[in-house]
């Protein structure tokens, strides 16, 4: 993006560096465009000394400063921000949230701003190979969102913001889950009598690989399985094992419970702000 415009975030936690880390590699923004706030007077030194840019300690300045406005904060913490940024955020500027469970409709009137857009990253993002959905914004606004979202992976914006909270459950909690899955192959490859530097590589390169050629596939997933199954064999041995756990349940569970507790903290969080 060639015009100069401002990037500022509330917050300066893991995942706001990553963003700011993520647009900065990409030549996006200058390091003297960005202005983030944190209370953590150790934290503010690290980041400018690490990346270059601006912090402070007041929301309100980057409020002032900012094109675009990311939202980097707690949920519990969310309350206390819109009484700093209320008044203060530029009429033209677009709102990006990361928080967790706050809505569209909660945060366009805890800010009494309209330009309100709502992200959800996901872990690899640290690593710029997340992928983060996202609702909202339009014009200017969703092009400034979407050239920040993209320094940290992939990014799809939905039109519907039901997506996001479902994004929450899956590409959220995801990595957690497909990381729980690698944590017990690691424990079953120890348990066959693999040296565990062997285990740590056959099962790294097995699960990039296959996720690799899910992706550039144009069959479904269960004909891959298929192709790879023979009537007797190995792979239909270990299959079983799974169905008799009833793996996939279970997955689908923890993602449903997942989904689940995210509406719960939005419906919280309407309600905290509602009371006061």
């Amino acid at each position: 993006m060639s015009e100069q415009w401002t990037l500022g975030f509330v917050g300066a936690g893991v995942m706001a560096e990553t963003m700011i880390s993520g647009v900065l590699s990409r030549g996006s923004i200058p390091p003297e465009r960005v202005v983030a706030s944190d209370p953590n007077p150790a934290r503010r030194d690290e980041l400018s000394r690490r990346h270059g840019l601006r912090m402070t300690a007041n929301n309100r300045e980057v409020a002032e400063a900012a094109d675009l406005l990311v939202l980097a904060v707690k949920p519990q913490n969310l309350s206390e921000v819109f009484r700093d940024l209320t008044g203060h955020i530029k009429p033209t500027s677009q709102v990006l949230s990361i928080v967790a469970g706050a809505s569209l409709s909660a945060l366009r009137r805890g800010l009494e701003h309209h330009q309100v857009a709502r992200a959800m990253p996901n872990l690899p993002c640290r690593v710029h190979r997340g992928m983060t959905v996202w609702a909202g914004a339009e014009g200017e606004g969703a092009a400034r969102v979407r050239e920040v979202l993209m320094g940290m992976g992939e990014q799809i914006h939905v039109e519907h913001e039901s997506d996001v909270d479902r994004a929450t459950a899956v590409n959220g909690t995801g990595p957690a889950i497909v990381a729980e899955f690698v944590k017990a192959m690691f424990e079953a490859a120890t348990y066959l009598g693999q040296p565990r530097e062997l285990a740590h590589e056959t099962v790294l390169a097995t699960l990039l690989g296959t996720a690799e050629m899910i992706r550039r596939s144009d069959v479904h997933v269960a004909q891959l399985i298929d192709e790879v199954t023979s009537p007797g064999g190995t792979t239909s041995r270990a299959l079983q094992v799974l169905k008799e756990g009833r793996f996939s349940a279970v997955v689908t569970g923890s993602f449903d419970a997942a989904y689940q507790r995210t509406l719960e903290l939005g419906q919280g969080l309407e309600r905290k702000l509602s009371d006061e």
